[in-house]
């Protein structure tokens, strides 16, 4: 069924003009209404980062040290803040508004927006945002994700706090943390002794290309955190009993992450660049690692420092290796299995933690946002340095706590040091508070553990 006018006739002339007017009217609206999208998304999609969370690094000679004015923002920030929909997905995803805190990531690109069309180009972005907003985030990556037209957040609030350390304005309690990292080359500040005794007491080699075939990375908290070294002793057992030829490196600094995430670039590259050169020249042909930040960093980041090589999770590793592997006695343990951001949303190896905890007997309850869209235990962005969350609100860490503890599984088994320590630190809270109640009844233990525990029964 067809509707034709004769365009000749008066009635098919007055409609062709009626519908060129309309089309010349919404031509003349769209770009100055929130229906712009419509035009700039598709750019935005295509123009999106192939990686969550890529943030390009700065270069020195050209005295580039971050985002100060609304002047410095870069084409494709410019392009996020006119293109959002205002959904809301970055929102109500974001584990910080989700506790009360300020930060909210669809306030942070609409505002913006609204200083860009307005021509401030010379003000400041920390008065745009504040201060407390930029801090708050934890760069989980979940605001990104969510979006649905390739929002970029992260390169906007990394920026942002780029340019405020370059001035001098980091939160206090990251100068320890900073000096740390440049006295020590770790996030503790601990001397590279205690380190070697752990390597000693485990029966480590050092590294040799000829004699093994992988380099296992031990990290900040593998380095020098008890707790942790308890959960890579399970994974050693693992790889020997498995007859993995390993190493590590005689001496080893921070990836850079905590230095990356809070804006101190000019220490995450000094960090970076150090430790490629070691890397390449030991030439390993696959790294191995049990905290995803360090997966992140090693695996993604300095590849634009111009180091590639194959980077693995244990948890992706020892999957693969016990695959032949079924468990005798089934006890029907259930456990709750807390995605960490860095390996579940950013590395997307959300199916080999489960796998393992089922292969060994294990009952898996899946708790509020789970997989590659987790809610976050607060200790990213610099957030884990905090010597208490001062901004109103709830603290992170507690949300997820008790999102964990609502599956009733009696032990919750999670994949990074740093959530570990957050999640242990939520439980140690709620003993002493007012939500004590069958708060110690829950076991908090690192993947490998688990899994180094339960196959020698197998």
């Amino acid at each position: 069924l067809t509707w034709w006018l004769d365009e000749a006739s008066a009635a098919g002339r007055v409609n062709w003009w009626a519908h060129s007017l309309v089309i010349l009217t919404f031509l003349a609206v769209i770009p100055s209404s929130k229906h712009f999208h419509l035009v700039l998304s598709p750019f935005t999609v295509m123009l999106k980062s192939l990686e969550l969370g890529t943030v390009p690094n700065l270069d020195f000679e050209k005295e580039e040290v971050g985002l100060e004015t609304v002047k410095d923002l870069g084409r494709k920030i410019v392009l996020d803040a006119l293109t959002c929909v205002e959904c809301g997905r970055c929102q109500v995803n974001c584990p910080a508004w989700g506790a009360g805190k300020a930060l909210n990531p669809k306030a942070v690109v609409l505002q913006t927006q609204e200083a860009l069309l307005a021509g401030q180009k010379d003000r400041k972005l920390a008065e745009i945002y504040s201060e407390e907003v930029l801090w708050q985030c934890t760069t989980c990556g979940a605001c990104e994700q969510q979006c649905p037209v390739g929002i970029e957040h992260l390169p906007l609030i990394i920026g942002s706090r780029r340019g405020l350390v370059s001035n001098g304005e980091a939160p206090g309690y990251l100068a320890a943390t900073y000096n740390n990292l440049e006295r020590r080359a770790n996030i503790w500040g601990l001397p590279s002794d205690q380190r070697q005794k752990f390597i000693t007491s485990a029966g480590l080699e050092t590294f040799d290309p000829q004699k093994h075939d992988v380099l296992v990375w031990l990290g900040c908290a593998g380095g020098y955190e008890a707790d942790f070294q308890r959960s890579l002793r399970s994974l050693f057992d693992v790889l020997r009993l498995k007859q993995v030829r390993f190493g590590v490196l005689a001496k080893e600094r921070c990836t850079g992450d905590p230095a990356k995430r809070t804006g101190n670039e000019y220490l995450y590259q000094e960090l970076a660049t150090a430790n490629v050169e070691q890397l390449k020249a030991v030439a390993p042909r696959t790294i191995l690692t049990s905290c995803p930040h360090c997966l992140k960093t090693l695996g993604s980041d300095y590849r634009l420092v111009g180091y590639q090589t194959e980077v693995v999770h244990s948890s992706v590793f020892v999957e693969k290796l016990t695959r032949d592997t079924v468990a005798r006695e089934r006890p029907g343990e259930t456990v709750t299995y807390h995605d960490p951001c860095y390996l579940g949303r950013y590395a997307g190896r959300v199916d080999e933690p489960r796998a393992l905890l089922e292969r060994l007997g294990a009952t898996v309850r899946e708790p509020a946002r789970t997989r590659d869209n987790p809610y976050c235990c607060g200790a990213g962005g610099g957030l884990f340095f905090a010597d208490k969350e001062e901004e109103h609100g709830a603290r992170i860490s507690d949300i997820r706590l008790k999102q964990l503890r609502e599956t009733g599984s009696g032990t919750i088994v999670t994949a990074c040091p740093f959530c570990s320590i957050m999640l242990k630190g939520a439980q140690a809270s709620a003993l002493a508070g007012s939500e004590s109640a069958g708060a110690g009844d829950v076991q908090i233990v690192d993947l490998m553990t688990f899994v180094g525990g339960r196959l020698a029964k197998t």
